[in-house]
């Protein structure tokens, strides 16, 4: 899952010179620093850093805190969370446990008075998006602080009940969108257009994750005029030679992905080559699959947001379709997870003034925070000077590429975008 958010990264030469950052930010990118960390202090810093890791604070010389990661269902995307927050545990002298709840919703709401009950003193969720408004009443009445994974924990009113660590969904579309109309006008330039389609593989109920379509889809029908047709209403209907596959009929998983995908596959025929907007990384790969099953290997891309799945896939010397992700890696990712909750149950921070009010969307209305992070596009020419680039600013030995980076090549802060202030 992060870093500077890039668009056209360029395959490093071959002579093995590292790429270096390219491309455009979703948001100023904040000054960048070399390895070791930024903040001068921890805890209430004058740097606005509270929530991130400080190389130079003892936190041994504070008592052992036990968290626990409490997530709906474990896969690719949550175990390489899961293994995040554990790796910031360690450098912060806190115990990192893990319970899943294998999908089930009414289980996920009463473990949290049960864990608050074991002496847990904070608790990382990741529960079903529909839920949060119950889960998030429930956190409220134990009395226990936490920090949201990858879902939004907003109210019934749709407004965030909680500091969140996350994107701006649709311009990260918009990128994955800009990579898929590269990638088809240097690798299919002659190939006919109208036998060019769109795939948008969903999670329709998670506006979060419909919304990388949305951006997606606008910037491929500039690229394709057309190619959604004259009766488009939006990224739910298909229409022209735009496809949607909800994965909502069964699971948030790459069995779903793959099922919707090859039932679209099936039934297109007269569709040659596949730009598929996976949106995650268990729907890119689930979709590929779906293709080359059905007999389309080498006539489809896709790009998603995550990656966990395919890195371990390239590690094990596998390439396919499924060529980039939109990428925040889950290590640098969960740092301000981890130390936001870190700095609530150290009391320099409450859950109501934790990044504020710098990273509060105030035309939108919203009382709690939203930090925005950078990403790359990770591609299999530059993801391992990424990974050793990461090992060196986190100062752990998390992977052992043969690539050495540079602090300069990535960055992990962006600034707040001119939006939030209206």
């Amino acid at each position: 899952m992060v870093l500077v958010l890039a668009f056209a990264m360029v395959a490093a030469c071959d002579s093995g010179t590292p790429p270096v950052q390219q491309g455009v930010s979703l948001v100023d990118t904040a000054p960048a620093a070399g390895f070791g960390g930024f903040s001068e202090e921890a805890g209430r810093d004058t740097t606005g850093d509270i929530g991130f890791y400080d190389p130079d604070y003892d936190y041994f010389a504070n008592p052992q805190y036990r968290f626990i990661y409490l997530r709906v269902r474990n896969s690719p995307l949550y175990d390489d969370m899961a293994r995040s927050l554990q790796a910031w545990g360690e450098k912060a002298n806190c115990i990192v446990d893990i319970a899943d709840v294998n999908n089930d919703n009414d289980l996920f709401i009463s473990m949290i008075e049960t864990l608050a009950s074991q002496g847990y003193d904070g608790i990382f969720t990741d529960p079903d998006s529909t839920t949060y408004p119950a889960v998030v009443d429930r956190l409220r009445e134990v009395g226990i602080p936490f920090m949201p994974g990858m879902g939004l924990p907003k109210g019934e009113d749709g407004m965030l009940r909680n500091p969140f660590v996350g994107f701006d969904y649709y311009n990260v579309g918009e990128k994955m969108g800009e990579w898929l109309v590269a990638y088809a006008q240097e690798h299919w330039s002659d190939v006919d257009p109208e036998k060019i389609g769109v795939l948008g593989v969903d999670f329709s109920v998670v506006p979060e994750i419909s919304v990388r379509i949305d951006g997606a889809l606008k910037i491929i029908e500039e690229a394709f005029p057309g190619l959604t047709g004259p009766n488009h209403v939006d990224r739910l209907t298909s229409s022209g030679r735009y496809f949607h596959a909800d994965t909502i009929v069964g699971n948030l998983d790459a069995t779903t992905a793959y099922q919707v995908s090859g039932a679209v596959f099936a039934t297109n025929p007269q569709i040659e080559r596949w730009l598929i907007v996976g949106t995650v990384d268990d729907f890119a790969s689930g979709a590929v699959t779906a293709a080359r099953d059905a007999g389309l290997e080498g006539q489809t891309v896709a790009i998603s947001m995550g990656g966990p799945g395919l890195i371990s896939q390239w590690d094990a010397g596998e390439q396919n379709d499924y060529k980039a992700a939109f990428s925040s890696i889950g290590v640098i990712y969960a740092e301000p997870i981890f130390f936001g909750l870190y700095a609530m149950v150290r009391g320099y921070a409450t859950a109501e003034d934790l990044w504020v009010p710098e990273w509060v969307n105030i035309p939108r209305g919203e009382s709690y925070a939203q930090l925005l992070l950078p990403t790359i596009i990770l591609e299999h020419h530059n993801y391992m000077y990424y990974f050793d680039w990461v090992n060196n600013y986190i100062g752990m030995q998390l992977t052992n590429y043969p690539a050495q980076s540079t602090p300069d090549m990535f960055s992990t802060r962006v600034n707040p975008p001119p939006s939030y202030r209206g």
